[in-house]
């Protein structure tokens, strides 16, 4: 199988929709630290699809709050503008894959496991103190690259799928063996397209030792929240394969079979409300 070369990685890259324009609207406001909860509300409140998701969230279990909330202001100020953008980030690129599919590996499949990943990251950051918002959405993209690839060349990647069942191995392993690139490298290329944060576009850094230099806690949260979404297997999958992780990602973290089993409890406990929330196909 001939490698992906750059020009066919731009293409991939080019060929995705923009996305929506409420959403890039929502995106510059939530970076204005003054911006009005109000003017915010009426902009979520302009796509009732959005504005379904907001008030499913904020009524979930996932935020556990203690009265309904009825309305997008109240919502917006519950939530906070970090949640709100994790919730928009999600219900945009999700609803950009929705009703795609392959026969090997569908999205749905490849969703559900990000959700997943998502929601275990989101726990792991909250017990130790870190940003809850910014690892949902690490969680939620880290493998979007793999999304893109499969939409561009069905055919090339059910190659990576059977190389990686002949040979035993991780799916990045059979990507860079068949493709000459893993899905992080289109990941980064994707995100960037879309203008998300840098902080967001460099956690899909491909090189372990750059990742945790420049972003060592985000980059051991996602490498463990992807491990334990594999291990819980909530998606139904036949072809994850638990990732391996290395001795310095575990103790980045520090974590504790009480941690653990808490993290493993929240994230089933929310998955499948989650995946109802955002319409996951």
């Amino acid at each position: 199988m001939i490698p992906l070369s750059t020009d066919e990685i731009s293409e991939a890259v080019l060929k995705l929709p923009s996305l929506p324009h409420i959403v890039l609207e929502l995106f510059r406001v939530l970076d204005d630290e003054d911006v009005d909860v109000n003017l915010l509300s009426q902009k979520i409140s302009h796509d009732q699809a959005l504005s379904a998701k907001v008030l499913g969230l904020a009524n979930s279990s996932f935020y556990g709050m203690q009265s309904k909330v009825g309305s997008i202001a109240y919502a917006v100020s519950v939530l906070g503008f970090s949640s709100i953008r994790a919730l928009v980030t999600a219900s945009a690129v999700v609803q950009i894959f929705s009703g795609k599919d392959s026969s090997e590996l569908t999205h749905a499949q490849l969703w559900k496991h990000a959700i997943a990943t998502a929601l275990a990251a989101r726990a792991l950051a909250k017990s130790m103190g870190e940003n809850e918002d910014q690892a949902f959405i690490a969680g939620l993209l880290h493998n979007i690259g793999r999304q893109v690839l499969i939409d561009y060349d069905p055919l090339r990647y059910r190659e990576v799928l059977s190389w990686s069942s002949i040979h035993d191995a991780e799916l990045s392993i059979a990507e860079t063996a068949v493709l000459g690139l893993d899905h992080k490298a289109v990941g980064r290329a994707a995100l960037a397209r879309w203008k998300f944060p840098s902080s967001i576009v460099e956690t899909l850094n491909s090189d372990p030792s750059d990742l945790l230099r420049i972003y060592p806690r985000t980059a051991a949260i996602i490498a463990v929240a992807d491990a334990i979404a594999y291990g819980l297997d909530l998606e139904g999958s036949s072809d994850g394969q638990v990732p391996t992780l290395s001795q310095h990602q575990w103790e980045q973290l520090g974590l504790n079979d009480e941690i653990l089993m808490e993290v493993f409890s929240m994230t089933e406990r929310s998955f499948n409300e989650v995946c109802a929330i955002l319409k996951t196909p």
